[in-house]
């Protein structure tokens, strides 16, 4: 994925910056950890080593939660990350579009199911589209975690997206990488609180 966003970088409005200083992490599941570590394109034995990993923590930590020396167990791993600033959201995407939901379908890879999202760009703020239409992955509705966000089809959204490397897109985070469209203005979902800039709205046809 790093050399899809070298490759695109100088066509993007917003420069890149520090990685990721001003961002923070939610919690792993394996539900969520299957899936982004399979849309990561990592291979098969990278997922034989994440579930080794999984198993191993218990054994370093004593009962109820303990540590060694009886101190307290640090949190589980993190894996989908959340970004608390407008510009680290935007820097972390590699193509932000506004678009509209033009058909979804269900399939289950690794046993987690996914939606397959049709969508017709309208508008692009950061990187280079391959075409009018893209086809976007993200957890189904309903699904465990991470649950993915339930979009409704004929909608409009502003959409940050990280590019894979069989040409689909996926949300740059289940929270953060999608914005309903009403009466010309972007909305956040119920646990996002970070806007957009106005240059990203501007770009996009969109108010403040």
């Amino acid at each position: 994925m790093t050399s899809v966003k070298s490759l695109i970088q100088q066509a993007n409005p917003i420069p890149d910056a520090t990685p990721d200083a001003a961002s923070h992490t939610v919690p792993d599941t394996p539900a969520r950890a299957r899936w982004r570590v399979r849309r990561a394109g990592l291979a098969l034995g990278g997922l034989a080593a994440l579930a080794a990993a999984v198993v191993a923590v218990p054994a370093l930590f004593g009962p109820r939660g303990e540590g060694a020396g009886g101190d307290p167990a640090p949190p589980p791993a993190a894996d989908e990350p959340y970004y608390t600033t407008t510009a680290d959201l935007e820097r972390s995407a590699d193509l932000i579009v506004r678009a509209r939901l033009d058909a979804t379908r269900e399939t289950e890879e690794d046993g987690v199911q996914e939606t397959v999202a049709t969508v017709s760009v309208a508008a692009t703020a950061r990187g280079e589209t391959p075409g009018r239409t893209l086809q976007v992955s993200y957890p189904a509705p309903g699904s465990g975690q991470p649950d993915g966000p339930g979009l409704t089809v004929s909608h409009e959204y502003v959409l940050l997206l990280d590019r894979m490397d069989d040409g689909g897109y996926t949300l740059v985070n289940t929270d953060q990488g999608y914005y309903g469209i009403d009466a010309g203005h972007a909305e956040a979902g119920p646990d996002n609180d970070v806007a957009l800039s106005g240059g990203v709205l501007a770009a996009l046809g969109l108010k403040r």
